[in-house]
């Protein structure tokens, strides 16, 4: 039963989605969106919301949402038959090439009075499609995307504020109803984040990334695409998905504002998610990098941002071609400083690599409410709002230490290893890149260890971050590996002698070392401008 506290607008039926769709096919749109909006919830002053929402209320936005997806392709079934049915002398509702490309994007959460209680506004439930394999096939879609609205009002980091988030298994459920002629999965951001280093202890609270839903979310991705892939490997999967963009995480410009000396979670370990599972699923590897090693040997193209492991990359061709991405062209991967396990790929300048290996996640700890005093917590917040002018200055003030600048050799290296090994099964493949941004904004405390030194970036006087590029390139087509790790830091001789191998053992000629480019701020996101 819905929650008083909602207001559950009547979502557009599916006929009015469908003469929308009409009107935007015969003005010759091939894009169409869905808007989807999430229920108003109520605020009343005689009784104001829970701090914690109810199940009950999140089943019913859920519930609304669902519906409208539901309506959404139910509508463009419609908008297909029209097609199908329409005299020759006719305009075609459909072009034949481009066909449809719908974008369902995901409104944020709104309340009818604000809150006083910032629970509400940092949401760890993850939005589903219920029974996605009711929904109707469609022939006509070549191009889905899934996403956030866009929402101008937030400030730096604060995206995440009213953000209803959706499984990443969502879009994958969805690609299975497009197949066999989807040809791109487009996902700007799979709504995950990370945590902020808030100079409030009770925002740092209040919008904690609870890690067991966190951890249950990459476990769903990866059973979706497991369900996916026989569809995939059809006969008739050479006109079906040849391109995805899939960015789990979206970094800020001015670098992710995270405390890099606190302890990570460890997302591999236990696999206690809501649904049935067992600790041996995954056979302790990373769910994502294995869900996205089994997309790309489909794909042509594949761009990537997310948590990794060298499980991401094949190890091995099938038994007829030897080749386990056969169909890959352009390969781009950014990944994150620190693994899925909460271990780090790199460390400070000096090797500081506290806490080197992530903590594992209890049901008792790690899902919301966990263990918190929400009272203590409600008067924590009050206390330094008083200190403050406002919560919305609390929202700015932030404490980061991101000093991870320096690559630790037994960690970088399987990965560089895994990646470059990964190439020579990939025929078709013309470029490939794998990367990271690092960002040297340390705490107050070691900058002053680091003042006057050389072992790290420099900053200016009127500077706070200095970021940069490190990675590596391979450019196919110029037989050409470019590094762009810096000028005191060599991958291992193993590592070397897989990029070697691939441009042919040229050392001189074919491999290239970029020096680092610092930047105060990495390119925007265009999706979110």
């Amino acid at each position: 039963m819905a929650s008083q506290h909602l207001l559950i607008a009547t979502p557009p039926s599916q006929d009015a989605i469908l003469n929308s769709l009409v009107q935007d096919a015969r003005a010759g749109l091939c894009v169409v969106n869905l808007d989807a909006e999430m229920p108003l919830l109520l605020n009343p002053p005689g009784a104001p919301l829970a701090c914690w929402e109810p199940l009950a209320e999140f089943e019913a936005v859920n519930a609304h949402f669902s519906a409208q997806v539901h309506a959404f392709f139910n509508a463009l079934h419609s908008l297909e038959e029209m097609s199908d049915k329409q005299s020759t002398d006719e305009p075609a509702l459909i072009h034949p090439d481009k066909g449809l490309q719908p974008a369902i994007r995901v409104v944020n959460q709104s309340f009818d009075i604000p809150l006083d209680c910032w629970h509400r506004i940092f949401h760890s439930r993850r939005l589903t499609v219920q029974s996605p394999d009711t929904l109707p096939l469609l022939n006509r879609v070549t191009q889905l995307r899934v996403l956030p609205d866009v929402d101008y009002s937030k400030g730096p980091g604060m995206d995440v504020i009213h953000m209803r988030p959706v499984s990443p298994r969502v879009p994958v459920d969805l690609a299975a109803r497009l197949l066999p002629h989807l040809r791109e999965l487009d996902c700007p951001w799979l709504w995950e984040r990370l945590p902020i280093a808030f100079s409030s202890q009770a925002l740092r609270a209040f919008a904690r990334v609870w890690e067991g839903p966190w951890r249950d979310a990459r476990a769903e991705f990866a059973r979706g695409v497991r369900q996916l892939m026989p569809a995939l490997l059809l006969p008739s999967s050479s006109s079906s998905l040849t391109k995805a963009r899939l960015w789990f995480w979206k970094p800020e410009p001015y670098g992710d504002d995270m405390d890099q000396a606190a302890q990570m979670p460890d997302l591999l370990v236990g696999a206690l998610s809501l649904s049935s599972s067992t600790a041996d699923e995954f056979e302790g590897m990373d769910p994502v990098s294995l869900g996205l090693r089994g997309l790309g040997s489909c794909l042509e193209e594949l761009d990537i941002r997310a948590l990794i492991t060298p499980d991401l990359f094949p190890s091995g061709g099938s038994a007829t071609t030897g080749h386990s991405w056969p169909h890959m062209q352009h390969l781009k991967v950014e990944f994150h400083a620190c693994a899925p396990d909460g271990r780090w790929y790199f460390s400070g300048p000096r090797g500081e690599n506290p806490h080197a290996t992530g903590f594992a996640i209890t049901r008792e700890e790690h899902y919301p409410p966990g263990q918190e005093d929400t009272d203590a917590l409600h008067v924590l917040l009050s206390d330094e709002e008083e200190e403050n002018t406002s919560g919305d200055e609390l929202c700015s003030l932030r404490q980061p230490d991101m000093f991870r600048t320096l690559p630790i050799a037994e960690r970088i290296n399987p990965l560089l290893l895994a990646f470059g090994s990964s190439l020579q099964k990939m025929p078709s493949l013309q470029d490939a890149e794998l990367f990271t941004w690092l960002t040297w904004r340390p705490s107050e405390e070691r900058a002053q260890e680091y003042k006057g030194s050389s072992d790290a970036p420099s900053l200016a006087e009127d500077e706070e971050t200095i970021m940069f590029r490190w990675g590596v390139r391979y450019d196919v087509s110029k037989g050409q590996v470019i590094w762009q790790v810096g000028e005191d830091w060599r991958p291992g001789d193993e590592v070397m002698k897989v990029f070697e191998h691939l441009v042919g053992g040229d050392r001189e000629n074919t491999i290239e070392w970029e020096a680092f480019e610092f930047i105060s701020e990495r390119e925007r996101d265009l999706d979110f401008m």
